[in-house]
């Protein structure tokens, strides 16, 4: 149905109480979806499990969005199954879904007073007058909005608009959340404590949530599993340690992390019985296991990814305390101090290469002092990612 300002409202089947709403799964196999010769989502195989806070993490414009119109109904998929629990829905209305979504804009109504708002989609199914109250009562408690039910959206925070949102959603029990992008109005202080309240959330709830963001931050604290999607096409789908620690392919490893993982193309070399990459002003040398996974595979060029926090800088010039090389490190690395980012409880270093790259260092706030333009020497630990310098695929041991 439309509202009084003509857009589409959420109306699912009637409410349920929260003891009685169980979880359902997510699932959509070989989903594609295309605007005219577009494609915005490429034969999507993803399933959120019964209970799971799954997040859909990727760059601007990669699809995660349109993924959560595909479920809620918002959209029709070009080719492909949408499943909720064990029925397919391809072919059911957005209101017969069961599933609420909560978006970016709030989208909240401003003649309504907070507590018109949370129960707005219960009056839509006729709830009776006192069921309404308790179940409002009971939402607003829990989203900690009682003191402002009497308010307008206009005498709110925005983290005051978004629990309203939020609670607007609850109060209709659904079995499936959707959340696209809920928190990226937030201020940096906002965003954390919705983090956290999010989290709580779930825990009490015990819902499914698909939760839409390209801030890796709130993905690897929020999430059960990360998907990652980059063009339409999932890239890896895992806990958020798994995602951090193995990425699957050079575009994860160049996408997580904060700074990212440094990703160098190099060529090859043999040293006597070691194997070494030769990347712009030095060379790494490789660990045996990575040196035989790279002899069987036969490239002449690799992909090298190594974490801020691997790579060490020693030996500068004009920095007072530093150590010297160390002989029996992977390698070393020439490079030029172009910024020093201070961050609290750390600095991150960022290195010009000689052909322009630049390589992130993650170093503590009271180690050496260092400006911008010093030369410096890298040196990474044996903590090496290698990829496939065609499919960009993860090579393992």
């Amino acid at each position: 149905m439309n509202d009084d300002f003509g857009r589409v409202t959420e109306e699912v089947g009637p409410a349920l109480p929260l003891d009685a709403a169980a979880a359902l799964s997510v699932g959509l196999e070989e989903v594609s979806k295309y605007y005219d010769e577009v494609a915005a989502v490429k034969a999507l195989s993803l399933e959120a499990r019964a209970g799971e806070f799954l997040v859909l993490l990727g760059p601007s414009g990669c699809g995660k969005t349109t993924v959560l119109r595909l479920v809620a109904g918002l959209e029709n998929p070009s080719a492909g199954v949408v499943r909720i629990g064990d029925q397919v829905v391809n072919d059911i209305d957005a209101k017969d879904r069961d599933v609420a979504m909560v978006f970016q804009s709030y989208a909240l109504y401003p003649h309504l007073t907070v507590a018109r708002n949370i129960e707005f989609p219960l009056r839509s199914r006729q709830v009776p007058a006192a069921e309404r109250r308790r179940l409002v009562e009971e939402v607003a408690q829990g989203l900690h909005l009682e003191d402002l039910l009497d308010r307008k959206p206009a005498q709110l925070s925005g983290g005051q608009r978004q629990r309203v949102a939020l609670a607007r959603a609850i109060v209709r029990r659904p079995r499936v959340f959707l959340m696209d992008e809920p928190l990226s109005n937030l201020d940096a202080r906002l965003r954390v404590e919705m983090r956290a309240e999010l989290v709580e959330l779930h825990a009490r709830l015990g819902i499914t949530i698909l939760y839409v963001t390209h801030d890796q931050v709130e993905a690897m604290t929020m999430g059960d599993r990360v998907a990652i999607l980059d063009h339409g096409e999932l890239q890896q789908v895992d806990s958020p340690s798994v995602v951090h620690d193995l990425p699957a392919n050079s575009f994860v490893a160049g996408f997580i992390g904060n700074p990212p993982m440094n990703i160098l193309r190099g060529k090859l070399s043999s040293e006597g019985d070691r194997l070494s990459v030769l990347v712009p002003n030095g060379r790494l040398l490789l660990p045996p296991p990575l040196a035989s996974a790279a002899r069987r595979l036969g490239f002449d060029e690799l992909v090298v990814g190594l974490r801020p926090e691997d790579v060490n800088i020693v030996g500068t010039e004009k920095a007072a305390g530093t150590r010297s090389v160390d002989a029996n490190a992977a390698g070393t690395v020439e490079a030029v101090v172009s910024l020093v980012e201070l961050v609290g409880h750390e600095k991150h270093v960022a290195c010009r290469l000689r052909d322009g790259e630049l390589l992130w260092v993650r170093m503590a706030t009271d180690s050496i002092p260092l400006r911008s333009g010093e030369p410096v020497t890298l040196e990474p630990n044996e903590n090496i990612h290698l990829f496939d310098p065609v499919t960009s695929a993860r090579i393992d041991v």
